[in-house]
């Protein structure tokens, strides 16, 4: 991680995810500029944090630690989520891990500042109500979808959410065949399960397996396996 000293990007970036909408020009101004490289954590599990994070560019994956030390994955975030309102507000301690998918942009927002919007931004307000409404949705289809549906599907709904905004030759950077290990913990399974349903979609030609890198080549099958679902 590290920090971009350009007024002019923190403008036109905000300008770009119309947080002028909810910003005064004052606060956009004292805004800091973070990029986070491809597993940079943006935050840890017991992280006491004085920001807040608007996510601009880019994608971020959160997952929670389970107390026997394997992580489940909680969802994917996209512009324009924001990582840090429940923990800042109310200073509780970060409850989740979350690390940067490939190269991310996030503006951040110190707490005395956000204190200071909140007297009269009413904008703002009821744009982290529908952040915070949209995490309680997503943390209950999680829950369902981790208890409820088989691995292949949970394995779908991971890759579908995984390649939902990438094309072509980033399809082929994202998953590596030797990350299997994790992404395994991350849906509740064991990597030999989860190996399996691999064999499995490669032989029914939905993904295929190049160079130790996994590729989906039949999207709309995925898809019918994911059944709608996606961790996001």
């Amino acid at each position: 991680m590290y920090s971009i000293v350009n007024p002019e990007a923190v403008r036109s970036l905000a300008e770009q995810n119309n947080l002028t909408a909810m910003f005064s020009s004052g606060a956009i101004a004292q805004m800091e500029l973070r990029r986070y490289n491809d597993g940079d954590a943006v935050c840890s599990v017991g992280d006491r944090l004085e920001s807040m994070f608007i996510l601009v560019q880019g994608k971020l994956k959160i997952h929670t630690l389970l107390p026997n030390g394997k992580s489940m994955l909680v969802r994917f975030a996209r512009p324009m989520s924001v990582i840090g309102d429940v923990e800042l507000l109310r200073q509780y301690p970060v409850k989740n891990e979350v690390v940067s998918v490939g190269d991310s942009l996030l503006l951040v927002a110190g707490r005395k500042l956000l204190l200071k919007e909140f007297e009269d931004n009413t904008a703002l307000l009821r744009f982290l109500v529908g952040e915070l409404s949209h995490k309680l949705y997503t943390l209950g289809q999680t829950s369902a979808m981790n208890v409820l549906y088989p691995v292949e599907n949970r394995f779908a709904s991971y890759l579908m959410s995984l390649f939902s905004d990438n094309t072509g030759a980033q399809r082929v950077e994202e998953i590596r065949t030797s990350s299997l290990t994790e992404t395994a913990d991350l849906l509740g399974t064991s990597y030999r399960h989860l190996n399996r349903v691999v064999r499995r979609l490669i032989e029914e030609g939905i993904i295929e397996r190049r160079r130790g890198r996994l590729i989906v080549l039949d999207e709309e099958r995925l898809a019918m396996l994911a059944n709608g679902n996606l961790y996001e």
